[in-house]
């Protein structure tokens, strides 16, 4: 399992490691990609912009390190997985998969969403997380050598619960519960992070421009979002900086912004007062308790 606080004999040294970003062509992905160039590692930005994608290649290859932008769809299957294979095809190994790319709908009372608004969003932010890991886990396992899974997950996912966003926060719950089975089922080289910032400076707030056809097509941003990201939003460099330390640590919980910790901790009580109330330890529960026969599960072919 993997340790919550950081060492150095744990860390990863990035120098020379090659990592994968989707969503990488703008906001958190951008910052995420110029970290990783910053301490050494080779960059492959992917992005559905391929404008951006190769904009931000540029910037992580005058730091010194090798890039390459490629136009990438995570609602694909086949795409996501011709991205693995340039991938390799680049860098020879790939040490890092960042599962970035994410879209957040025009804030709404759940009960106005629409079925395609839903589609879309756990198209790009769940099924493109799946995909990513369906295509790169694999080859992970096969190298076998240590690596790390992170998924951009959210403080939504620790408990804000964001109202007018109630898609995008269950979407962020989601990518929590990938990332916390996943890594009980690859081998302890593997090491899976769920990335949950909170706001950040970020062009998240455009994502209806990015929305493509096969999903109702784009729609101008809200611009007063906008303004509000970038007026309250935690610099994107400061908190890629952060992630990445986390990610060289192998950290599944990985935080930013510290006020969090309250939400997490209203959420906890919550659910606490629901037991204590509803179902009281008793001393036969045990019975129920599925826990003892999960651990003697083992995955086939999964080495350990």
């Amino acid at each position: 399992m993997p340790q919550e606080t950081p060492s150095e004999d744990a860390a990863m040294d990035l120098r020379g490691k090659s990592a994968v970003v989707t969503g990488g062509g703008n906001g958190i992905g951008r910052a995420l990609c110029l970290a990783f160039a910053e301490q050494g590692a080779n960059v492959l930005v992917a992005d559905i912009e391929a404008e951006a994608a190769l904009a931000v290649a540029e910037e992580v290859a005058a730091k010194g390190v090798r890039s390459l932008g490629v136009t990438v769809d995570v609602t694909d299957e086949a795409s996501v997985s011709d991205l693995a294979d340039t991938a390799w095809e680049t860098f020879s190994s790939v040490e890092i998969l960042v599962n970035n790319a994410g879209v957040m709908q025009v804030t709404a009372p759940v009960y106005e969403c629409s079925a395609a608004d839903f589609d879309w969003i756990f198209a790009v932010n769940v099924r493109g997380a799946l995909n990513g890991i369906r295509a790169f886990v694999p080859r992970l396992i096969a190298a076998g050598r240590p690596c790390r899974v992170a998924n951009t997950a959210s403080e939504h996912a620790l408990g804000v619960p964001h109202i007018g966003a109630g898609l995008y926060t269950a979407s962020k719950h989601a990518m929590l519960g990938l990332a916390d089975v996943l890594r009980r089922e690859v081998p302890d080289f593997v090491k899976v992070c769920a990335l949950c910032p909170g706001i950040v400076d970020s062009t998240l707030w455009r994502s209806s421009e990015r929305r493509t056809d096969a999903f109702g097509g784009s729609a101008p941003a809200p611009e007063a979002a906008g303004a509000f990201m970038r007026q309250v939003g935690m610099p994107a460099a400061e908190m890629a900086a952060q992630a990445v330390e986390g990610i060289r640590a192998g950290l599944f919980n990985i935080v930013t912004h510290p006020h969090a910790v309250d939400i997490a901790k209203s959420r906890w009580e919550e659910i606490e007062r629901a037991f204590a109330s509803q179902a009281p330890r008793r001393a036969d529960d045990g019975k129920y308790d599925l826990a003892p026969i999960m651990r003697q599960i083992v995955l086939p072919e999964t080495p350990q």
